[in-house]
């Protein structure tokens, strides 16, 4: 299991074709469901992606779609970081409902689990919360996890964005360490990317 477990656990609501991401730039990639890419109207997730990162894995099943991209000199393998951004299509629910229904599913696949609220707002039309998550050792395999998850609600979608960091295991979000610096840092960092309506003319 290489994967992060965030991407792992999709079953937790319901689980992108090459067609599925379209490149604006070197640092931004749109994000779509294909039925908005088809008729080119509609929600885009505008994703903002740090230099020298590139794409493992992505994929588009059931109505889910998911893309992650990790540092250039990790692998799907061996990654140590790694950002993973979900469309979940045909979904209405809260920002805060998800990841309530995150934390069941990382408390049962997790041998020790932790989770802090970080922040929830509406913003430019889209109600939005943010989590981040401690998973002392993922089932089955010989790591912890740690997860910064940004959740934002559109129209019939839900949008996930994900700054993972594998670990060693832990027992305790002590034992592991992660500086608040580095958790605001990513925070900043996932919050660069947004959610626009080209049906508004706000992309």
């Amino acid at each position: 299991m290489s994967r992060s477990v965030i991407t792992l656990l999709a079953g937790i609501t319901i689980m992108f074709s090459a067609t599925l991401f379209a490149q604006s730039n070197t640092q931004f990639t749109l994000l779509a469901t294909p039925e908005v890419l088809n008729s080119e109207e509609g929600e885009v997730l505008q994703v903002f992606l740090p230099p020298a990162w590139h794409t493992v894995h992505k994929e588009w099943l059931d109505h889910r779609g998911v893309k992650e991209v990790v540092p250039d000199d990790q692998t799907i393998i061996n990654w140590r970081e790694m950002l993973a951004f979900q469309v979940i299509d045909k979904v209405k629910m809260p920002p805060q409902a998800y990841l309530d229904q995150l934390k069941s599913a990382l408390s049962e696949s997790c041998d020790f689990s932790h989770f802090r609220r970080l922040s929830g707002s509406v913003r430019a039309h889209y109600e939005e919360a943010v989590q981040i998550s401690w998973c002392g050792q993922v089932a089955g395999a010989e790591w912890g996890e740690i997860v910064l998850t940004r959740v934002i609600s559109g129209e019939n979608t839900l949008y996930s964005l994900n700054k993972s960091w594998r670990t060693i295991p832990f027992r305790s979000v002590e034992a592991i360490g992660l500086p608040e610096e580095e958790i605001q840092h990513w925070l900043g960092i996932i919050n660069r990317s947004r959610l626009c309506d080209t049906r508004r003319d706000d992309c």
